[in-house]
């Protein structure tokens, strides 16, 4: 399976930006693509625990999925598989909101964050269970949460 790897740094301390991965609150300010919003996140940070979240467009429309966390080593690392849902939870395949695949996918989403003079690296890698084609709607939606997180961080 093909990767997307991004890396940003924040003017933060990596505890903060800990904080804004997993915490619930600070998720709903930033977990969505540009243009849409996070209106339900919950959070149950432990191996095997499920972290659900929707993304919701102006015209309403939602986007569930979750994660089930594989690793987590506060404060420098979280993993977790990463599927589309439906609202109830179950898994779909992405065709259920009107995308190409009919097969339910489970994609790694790994967080590396390092820190140094107060300056933390995140580092994340992704499955990318599609072809190339789809690889820069992928960056693009990756950025724009990231453009969030860093104005929270900003904020802080």
């Amino acid at each position: 399976m093909n990767k997307l790897t991004l890396e940003r740094s924040f003017s933060a301390p990596i505890e903060k930006v800990w904080e804004a991965l997993t915490n619930a609150d600070k998720l709903k300010k930033w977990w969505s693509p540009t243009g849409m919003e996070a209106p339900h996140i919950s959070i149950d940070l432990r191996k095997d625990g499920v972290f659900r979240y929707c993304h919701k467009g102006s015209d309403g429309k939602e986007f569930w999925g979750r994660g089930v966390y594989q690793a987590i080593e506060q404060p420098k690392f979280l993993s977790w598989l990463d599927t589309f849902t439906d609202s109830e939870g179950n898994p779909v395949p992405s065709s259920h909101y009107g995308m190409s695949g009919e097969e339910i996918v489970e994609a790694l989403v790994e967080f590396k964050l390092t820190e140094e003079n107060g300056i933390t690296t995140m580092e994340m890698v992704g499955d990318n269970p599609h072809d190339d084609s789809i690889l820069e709607d992928m960056k693009k939606g990756w950025n724009g949460m990231f453009d969030k997180l860093e104005e929270l961080l900003k904020n802080a």
